[in-house]
């Protein structure tokens, strides 16, 4: 078994990510500051729900892009190889950019060119400046671009692999339709005399009709790629898509597509700080009518579940435990909340077993509000 185990890698390990940012020497650096590297979170859609790749020994995998235009050079190495191993770029290449190179020098003059001319696709529509370190010659730039915009199609074509390795169970979206909507966050970096342009992020949204005469706009895809991960950038793309919705009179709300942990916090806490700026828990306490949700609901184009999440989380933020009757009163909201949604699964358990289902429910929920008011404090 041992001797076995020496011939099996796991993919996630094995793959590396290596954004290439600039040609070597180009800003008067070490190589090695132009080079960002790192692992993809999820593989199993190429190697499967164990990650394992068999047959090789010290086996690395490179993955190469250059960090704007995503021009992109595979590469492996290994050890060993058994006659019987796992052909590699077989099973990964219809998850790869159609136009991936091998040839590491031709890649390299590639990165050269695309330094000195590549330019981002699409309307740009805002850039913001941060004060972080390592981005005091920075300005991170929006665009907004669809399948018609010239140049997207391709360039879609090479971004949407980081989907598969950091959206848990990703998809490739159908880039002949028109209706498609993408935004696009850039990094541009002015050094030496030289702009030069490294991609941060993007996010695809897609209209839905909502009678009679408006659109829901359901988030699909939204990612900030690891090297700008925990820095804002992550908030900027959605309070952009936010506002843009809210100035179309066509939208009517916006909606978010099997969101994870991760973008249910950043949607929460953007949320809450857009409600409280505007004022909307003001005096504030339960019970909440269904009114009033449905009202914020439309002002703000929201989704109800999420305006009522965010009326809860504003009754717990101000909440005293010791006022009994408020602290019931909270509860019941939530739980009323809870029971609408899960109405169908809840009412298959008798009574006793659903009151106790519900209270465990609720408990996790007000758990996790309180793990959200953290963040945001």
């Amino acid at each position: 078994m041992n001797a076995l185990k020496q011939w099996v890698t796991n993919s996630t390990e094995a793959v590396n990510i290596r954004l290439v940012k600039a040609p070597p020497g180009s800003n008067g650096d070490d190589e090695e500051e132009d080079i960002i590297e790192f692992n993809p979170v999820f593989t199993y859609p190429v190697f499967g729900e164990q990650e394992q790749i068999f047959g090789y020994k010290d086996l690395i995998i490179n993955l190469e892009f250059a960090s704007g235009s995503l021009a992109s050079c595979f590469s492996m190495g290994y050890k060993d190889k058994k006659p019987t191993a796992d052909k590699i770029y077989t099973a990964m290449k219809d998850y790869l950019p159609p136009d991936i190179i091998d040839n590491h020098d031709q890649f390299t003059q590639i990165v050269q060119r695309d330094y000195k001319e590549f330019k981002p696709m699409g309307t740009k529509i805002g850039e913001y400046r941060v004060s972080s370190e390592g981005a005091e010659n920075s300005t991170f730039e929006l665009y907004q671009a669809n399948f018609d915009t010239p140049r997207f199609q391709e360039y879609h074509k090479r971004l949407q692999c980081f989907a598969i390795f950091f959206i848990e169970g990703a998809s490739f979206i159908e880039d002949t339709d028109e209706k498609w909507e993408v935004r696009l966050l850039f990094e541009r970096v002015s050094e030496n005399g030289q702009e030069s342009y490294n991609i941060v992020g993007y996010c695809t949204m897609y209209p839905y009709f909502y009678y009679p005469d408006q659109v829901r706009m359901r988030i699909s895809q939204f990612l900030i790629l690891p090297p700008y991960q925990q820095q804002g950038h992550g908030s900027r793309l959605y309070q952009s898509l936010y506002n843009d919705f809210c100035s179309r009179k066509e939208v009517r709300e916006m909606t978010v597509e099997d969101p994870n942990e991760e973008f249910s916090d950043l949607r929460d806490k953007n949320d809450m700080k857009h409600l409280t700026a505007k004022g909307v828990f003001k005096d504030l306490q339960a019970p909440i009518k269904k009114a009033r949700i449905e009202q914020v609901a439309q002002t703000y184009k929201l989704t109800k579940r999420q305006v009522a999440r965010c009326f809860e989380l504003a009754l717990l933020r101000n909440l005293d435990k010791r006022n009994k009757a408020q602290y019931k009163a909270f509860r019941l909201q939530v739980k009323e909340r809870l029971f609408r949604h899960n109405a169908e699964a809840l009412n298959t358990l008798d009574k006793e077993e659903r009151i106790e289902k519900l209270h465990e429910t609720f408990l996790s929920v007000e758990e996790d509000y309180h793990r959200i008011l953290a963040l945001l404090s």
